[in-house]
């Protein structure tokens, strides 16, 4: 069950980083309703980093608190990873030991509001 589990999650992935340049770099941003800090940094964050760290991943945010310009925000853990190409992002995203975390963070954070979501790096336009 878990095997299939983790076969759906990396295809998903690769399916999630399919419409983004291979060799460009891309933004992994994430804003999350943390409800359990203690669960979310010490079981979660401790693989997650090491993971982001390990497929070339560099960590731009990591802060609980941002200045809204404008609209409503209303997340308390703000993300920004720069990987160095989709492939990058997926080798982290579907990963054994990530996979095995998620539920970690779902259970730790509020699934409803939170927002995962991946960027291509802006190009002008020519």
């Amino acid at each position: 069950m878990f095997k299939t589990t983790l076969t759906a999650a990396a295809v998903a992935a690769t399916t999630l980083f399919s419409g983004i340049a291979q060799a460009e770099p891309v933004y992994f941003i994430a804003a999350v309703s943390v409800t359990d800090w203690d669960k979310y940094m010490n079981d979660y964050s401790s693989v997650a980093i090491p993971g982001i760290l390990g497929a070339g991943g560099e960590i731009l945010v990591g802060a609980q608190e941002v200045s809204v310009v404008e609209g409503d925000y209303a997340h308390n853990w703000t993300v920004v990873v720069k990987f160095p190409s989709a492939d990058a992002a997926n080798s982290f995203y579907g990963s054994p030991e990530y996979q095995a975390v998620i539920p970690i963070r779902h259970a730790a954070s509020n699934t409803e509001t939170s927002v995962l979501m991946v960027a291509p790096q802006f190009v002008p336009p020519s």
